[in-house]
């Protein structure tokens, strides 16, 4: 078994200690501190050049960066299995082609749980594959919208079944970890099921609880599942599909898990419409775009850093920017 790093153990171990619960919250709360002469400087360089280039978002010392970002950001395309190529509309997992709604909402908040904190391990990959599932289970539940309040912050939508993480970030048949891995939902597809690593479904995160780090696999006795029935592609699986495709699919089916480039802007971003005019060809970090906004002109992003990090966890992306929506893809429960 592979030791967690005494970085990752020590306040692991102190919010154990304090009788903390860690599943659904920040694994790291209190963050830098705000004096750090490295991260203020960094953040003084990243305002001087958000200012030139007329952007309008802020940036600040948040808990994300007290870590690598190449640690944060562990989603890589290339590892997407070709059988996940079915799943791209028209294939024979997605023979139901998601037609365009064509009387949508100017904005829209969707279907979504709580936002949890993957630590320094690469796992955003796990992450918007447990936090699809949760919201399909939440839209399957019947619950209520999130919302955006009047002074900028987001409720969810209520309580999700937590679902495990660790399971999917340890036991997975593609061997990926925290240096990297992909959307991982055909792992919990009951029609599948049988083979290592593969099962009936998600687990409650209390059968398997996150600890940050690639472990052996050890799931607890008789656990229930929550399964992915079905799930697709937006549009291909290496494009950005369209603004009015994945809205759609959001108004369907509450959320999508989608891929997108986060550069050190993004890392360090703490209110308002995040814009790059840096152009990138690549991703690197999987999210979930769960609402949208046109007098904004851009989607509500859930990400997996703490809901310290952004607006709650949240981040208001233009359309478009830094290839956000790449790979995007619905989930049923």
């Amino acid at each position: 078994m592979k030791t967690p790093s005494l970085s990752f153990r020590l306040p692991l171990l102190l919010a154990l200690a304090a009788g903390t619960a860690l599943i659904g919250t920040e694994l790291f709360a209190s963050g830098p501190r705000a004096f750090d002469p490295e991260l203020t400087q960094k953040i003084d360089q990243l305002r001087t050049q958000i200012q030139a280039q007329g952007g309008q978002f802020q940036v600040g010392v948040n808990p994300a960066m007290q870590y690598d970002r190449e640690r944060l950001c562990g989603t890589r395309s290339e590892l997407m299995p070709v059988e996940f190529l079915s799943h791209e509309p028209g294939g024979f997992e997605n023979y139901e082609i998601q037609e365009t709604a064509t009387a949508l909402p100017a904005s829209f908040v969707g279907i979504f749980s709580s936002v949890k904190d993957q630590g320094q391990c690469g796992s955003c990959w796990a992450f918007s594959t447990i936090g699809s599932l949760e919201g399909a289970a939440l839209k399957q539940k019947g619950a209520a919208n999130g919302t955006v309040n009047a002074d900028g912050s987001i409720t969810v939508s209520g309580d999700a079944p937590a679902l495990s993480e660790e399971q999917v970030l340890s036991c997975n048949p593609w061997g990926w970890g925290c240096n990297g891995g992909y959307f991982a939902f055909d792992m919990l597809m009951p029609s599948k099921a049988g083979p290592q690593g593969y099962y009936k479904g998600a687990v409650p995160a209390a059968s398997f609880p996150y600890v940050g780090d690639t472990v052996a696999c050890s799931i607890g006795r008789n656990p229930s599942y929550t399964p992915v029935v079905k799930w697709g592609y937006v549009g291909g699986s290496s494009a950005v599909p369209s603004v009015a495709a994945i809205k759609s699919a959001i108004y369907t089916h509450g959320g999508v898990s989608a891929c997108v480039y986060a550069d050190d802007y993004f890392q360090a971003y703490t209110g308002g419409v995040f814009t790059d005019r840096t152009y990138y060809n690549t991703i690197n970090h999987a999210i979930m775009l769960v609402g949208w906004d046109d007098a904004k002109g851009a989607w509500l992003l859930k990400n997996s850093w703490g809901p310290s990090w952004g607006v709650d966890g949240f981040m208001w992306i233009k359309y478009g920017t830094c290839e956000v929506g790449l790979g995007a893809c619905w989930v049923t429960e």
